[in-house]
Parts: C-alpha cells; structure tokens; sequence
C-alpha cells in the first residue's frame, strides 16, 4: 500500500513538472517598471500654424535598463518573452472622461527608445479652427499623464499581457470656458459679464439655459453688490421655509424678489420675461433711487395685450432702455420663459448704463 502511495506522488510530481510555466507562475510578472518621472507639457505651433501639445518626461534608470535588455534579447528575463518598453500617453478634455474626448489621433503610444532618442510626443486636439488657420487650446482645460508598459507572455505562449507602472505626474493646461450654450447676440455682452463676476458657476455651463428664480436673485445681488461697492444684507434667515440662500435673502431685503406665499420663495421655479421684467425694474429702483423710470417712448408691441396689467410699466421700461428686448416680429413673449443670459445680458446693460451715469 505504501508503495503504491509513493508512485502515486512520484507520477503527480512528474505531471506538474511537465505543466507549461504559465500554470506555475500564473500571477507572476518578469519585472516591474517604475513610473514616468517629471511629465512637462507645453503648447507649440507646427509649420502649418496648427497647436499641439509638446509632451516629454524622465525615464527612470531601472527603466532604460530594461528596456535596453529587451532591445537587445526579447527572452532576456527568464521564462518570458517580452517586447521593448512604450508609453502610452493619456489625456483628458474638458468635462469629457479619459481618453473620451475629442482627438486627432487615436494611438497614443510612443516607444520609450524613440523618447530617449529625442523625440518628443505631439498630441494634437481636435478643435474648430480659428481665423488664422490654426486652433485655440487655450479655450479649455486639457490634463494629462502617462504609464509605462511592456507586453509579454510565457515562452511558447502568446505575448498577451503586460506590465504596466503606476501613471506619472498629472498636468493640467488651458483655461476652463467661461461659459457655455451662448446665443451669438450675447456673446459681447457676456464676455463683459465675465469681467464683472456676473457668471456664476451655478450658470456658466449652459448661459442659454432657462433661468430660476433662485439665480435670477444671485445675479441681481451680484449686480447690487458690484455697483454699491458694499454687501448686502440678508433677510432673516426663517423668511422662507424651503431656502436659506443667503443670496435670495439678500435680493428680498433689497426688495428685489418677493415670496410666493406661505413663507415659500420656490427657488427653482422658472421665471417668464414679463416677470423677470419687473424684477429688473425693481433692481434699477434699488441700484439707482434717483434714476428716471418713465416709460414715454416705450416701444409698443404687437402682443401687449398678452401683458399682465401689473407688469406693463415694467416691460415698458427696460424695453425703452434696451435692458431686455424684443423676440423679434415686434412681439415681447411675456409669457415665455427668460433665458439665463437674457438676465445676464440685462444686468450688464443695467450696470453700464448706471454707472456711466454716475460719472
């Protein structure tokens, strides 16, 4: 019996010997590869006045070393063959995810020998030209980092897999836009905006978007704050039941804004142009006391009837002003919702002409 023990474990032990040494070694790896170092980017024109990014790093020593072994002997790591260390190069544009976005070219991987030999990665956005020909990767933010990686397998078997390091550095260049969903009637008027603060980042991704009460009042008091050089104080912060924005109880102190009842300000209700009319008309009564708020020689539209009555002063005054016009067809569209940058656009006309007043 005990005999035959033994030559059980002998021909068991003769088996795995025969065993390819992937079934042996199934979670191990040749070497490992120590992460880019130093990752820099930069921004240049080539000759066709076209932008891309000029990307370079440091190769660490242990990285040359083995990439320098497999250029000259592929099976130099017992048990493996392996192919010469690459890098691979990602990037990420704007609100996209990693390499999600927009590019010129989709192989994004350079050999490591070809980066030692001087050459430096251009990667190229894909982006609208500009008026020059060329494009403009300043108007977004565009992050980048970078790993090595070797592809391998066990001899006699496929090169299907791979080492890999940890990524590099991270680096992040550009400009974030503005803001975004622009109409091209606003877009002069905007970028004034901009300047002002008037923009917040509750807005900015989609200025074209309808505007809520809740950031009809942060504009206004945005605006008020601005001209009067001084900050506003809130209301009490119990006014409402269902917001304590500090900003919303700052527009109705100012009495800018107004609940719509049983202590309720409903701060993400739409607001329609008739509406956001008299809250404009109220911030230039705030911003400026002594301003004219006559409305003779007021344009008369075509849908007037379609006013309510209480808001036709309104609509009267900052459409005589030009703060908020016409939709075209000598029609207002008072019922129609307002825009976020139709608000915009009227603060900055209302700022302006204030404040060139008061010079």
């Amino acid at each position: 019996m005990k005999s035959k023990v033994w030559a059980l474990i002998f021909v068991l032990l003769f088996s795995l010997s025969l065993l390819p040494q992937e079934t042996l070694a199934s979670d191990s790896v040749p070497f490992t590869l120590a992460a880019p170092e130093n990752l820099t980017v930069e921004i240049k024109m080539d000759q066709n006045n076209w932008a891309y990014f000029a990307i370079t790093m440091d190769v660490p020593e242990s990285v040359r070393v083995i990439n320098e072994n497999l250029s000259e002997d592929f099976h130099h790591y017992s048990g493996a063959n392996c192919l010469p260390t690459s890098i691979c190069f990602e990037s990420k544009y704007g609100d996209y995810d990693w390499n999600e976005g927009p590019s010129l070219y989709t192989v994004t991987d350079m050999a490591v020998s070809d980066l030692l030999g001087g050459n430096v990665y251009g990667y190229y956005p894909y982006e609208e030209e500009d008026a020059d020909g060329g494009i403009n990767v300043d108007a977004e933010v565009y992050s980048f980092r970078a790993y090595f990686y070797s592809p391998w397998g066990y001899i006699n078997s496929f090169v299907d897999k791979k080492v890999q390091s940890h990524y590099s550095n991270l680096v992040v260049i550009g400009n974030p836009a503005a803001y975004r969903g622009a109409s091209d009637w606003a877009i002069e008027d905007l970028d004034q905006a901009v300047e002002y603060g008037f923009i917040s980042e509750r807005v900015k991704d989609d200025v074209g978007g309808f505007i809520t009460r809740e950031e009809f009042a942060e504009l206004a008091v945005q605006m008020y704050e601005l001209y009067t050089a001084k900050q506003a104080e809130p209301a009490p912060i119990e006014t409402f039941t269902d917001t304590d924005n500090p900003e919303i109880l700052k527009a109705h102190a100012l009495g800018i804004v107004a609940g719509i009842g049983n202590n309720e300000f409903a701060p993400d209700v739409l607001i329609n142009r008739e509406q956001m009319a008299a809250m404009l008309y109220r911030s230039v009564e705030t911003l400026n006391p002594a301003a004219d708020m006559s409305v003779l020689g007021a344009p008369v539209f075509s849908d007037e009837q379609d006013i309510a009555p209480y808001f036709v002063t309104n609509v009267k005054f900052v459409a005589k002003h030009d703060f908020l016009t016409g939709v075209g067809s000598n029609e207002f569209a008072p019922k129609a919702f307002s825009t976020r940058e139709q608000a915009i656009v009227a603060a900055v006309r209302i700022f302006d002409a204030y404040t060139q007043t008061d010079e």
